[in-house]
């Protein structure tokens, strides 16, 4: 008898009587039928064949379970169904995907902060402040009322060296009073050695200076206002809050009362390291804000 070449299926000789046929013929359709099963074993819906080991032999894989993925199993040798874990380490409204050796997370950061590159980090990444780049930079805010003097201190480091004071709606018991100003080092108060003018000008009538001359302060203005009328305005220090420099400021001030623009400058003529402030009025209380900045070097 001849088989045929691929699955080796026995088929008659052409020598064969043809009595023989139906025989020949049962046997070939056995062989057809024993090979169409043998590469096609599934028995389910969804189900899948693989080549197994054995020549001409499928062997069947059953459908997995919803959300199942098929891979190689861990011997490389057939496939598999599978659930995979979850394939994100993010845990956390505002996560990130980071990497080093393997997918990583990286913690949502501060309000304001800004993702910044850092290869002292595992992930290469980290959320940090944004870095200052001549912006001006708060320092504090101090509301007063009805005090005889405000004292800030700390508020001059070393950090900067320039620095914006912020005079906001100051006023006193007595409109008339005189605005004075002092510094101060560690927790003393500097009350020697101050220089200086300030030029006032009104809206109307004649202008006019006040000169300061080795004064136990600095005296900005001689109007600091009422509650109905304030007085704002700004000072710009240098060389504050670094050691044994001899601080200096200049600045403005409006009365909005009178209408007077105050144009100043002084200096503090005792090199120390001065650490802060002090306002205060020539007789009587005084209420108001003052907010004080550093600009970044």
């Amino acid at each position: 008898m001849a088989n045929t070449t691929n699955y080796n299926w026995e088929t008659p000789d052409d020598t064969d009587l043809v009595k023989d046929g139906a025989a020949a013929i049962r046997t070939l359709g056995n062989s057809i039928d024993t090979t169409t099963k043998n590469l096609n074993p599934q028995t389910t819906t969804g189900a899948l064949a693989y080549r197994s080991a054995t020549a001409n032999v499928n062997t069947a894989l059953p459908i997995g379970t919803a959300n199942q993925v098929l891979r190689v199993n861990s011997g490389g040798t057939a496939p598999e169904w599978a659930t995979t874990a979850d394939q994100t380490p993010l845990t956390t409204k505002g996560d990130l995907f980071g990497f080093d050796t393997a997918d990583a997370r990286i913690p949502i950061g501060t309000n304001g902060h800004i993702l910044t590159a850092d290869s002292t980090q595992s992930l290469g990444l980290k959320w940090a402040a944004p870095a200052a780049s001549g912006a001006l930079t708060k320092i504090s805010s101090n509301a007063f009322s009805n005090v005889a003097s405000v004292t800030i201190d700390n508020c001059f480091t070393s950090t900067y060296t320039d620095y914006l004071v912020i005079i906001n709606n100051i006023y006193a018991g007595t409109t008339t009073d005189d605005i004075l100003m002092q510094l101060r080092y560690s927790t003393s108060t500097q009350a020697t050695d101050y220089y200086g003018s300030s030029y006032l000008v009104p809206y109307t009538g004649s202008n006019s200076t006040i000169q300061t001359n080795a004064g136990t302060s600095f005296q900005i203005s001689n109007n600091i206002g009422s509650s109905t009328y304030r007085s704002t305005g700004q000072i710009f220090f240098s060389r504050v809050g670094n050691t044994s420099e001899i601080a200096s400021w200049r600045g403005q001030l409006l009365d909005e009362g009178d209408t007077i623009a105050t144009h100043f400058a002084g200096k503090a003529n005792v090199a120390r390291t001065y650490t802060g402030l002090l306002f205060k009025s020539s007789s009587s209380n005084i209420t108001g804000n003052i907010t004080i900045y550093g600009l970044e070097k």
